[in-house]
């Protein structure tokens, strides 16, 4: 009976951690549009990018402590709601389309997670390539 009590005990401590661990893994801090050639220009600034890669690279990259699982889900979905565009605002040809929805293939959509080992992560994706890139940053340079 008391071997049962601590096995249920311990069990339930694991269970709470690991539950606690993936709860608090990744917290979304912004997210927006920019230029590509600025996001790849800030990520290859000083020496404050720790990691770089594409979405594939991530999983594997040993400074990702978060769910890449997550990661995955938000790459494929990142570019939704907007619309893609030859060029960015009020012309004829983007009429109907609000200009904060529409994308060209310059820019890219990203955003910004804090990870629980002090690091930021910029997920970003631009409609000219078909994957998403990411990199991770120490918190002393914010994006």
């Amino acid at each position: 009976m008391k071997n049962r009590m601590i096995v249920g005990l311990v069990g339930a401590v694991a269970s709470l951690t690991i539950l606690g661990q993936t709860a608090i893994a990744q917290t979304e801090l912004r997210s927006g549009v920019v230029q590509l050639v600025q996001l790849r220009e800030f990520a290859q600034q000083g020496t404050n990018t720790v990691s770089y890669g594409t979405l594939a690279d991530l999983q594997v990259d040993p400074n990702f402590t978060g769910d890449f699982q997550l990661m995955v889900n938000t790459a494929a979905t990142i570019l939704d709601g907007y619309t893609i565009v030859n060029r960015g605002g009020y012309f004829p040809e983007n009429a109907g389309i609000p200009r904060n929805q529409q994308l060209t293939p310059s820019e890219a959509v990203y955003r910004v997670y804090s990870l629980n080992n002090d690091y930021e992560l910029v997920l970003f994706r631009t409609p000219s390539e078909n994957t998403s890139e990411y990199f991770i940053r120490t918190t002393n340079t914010r994006f």
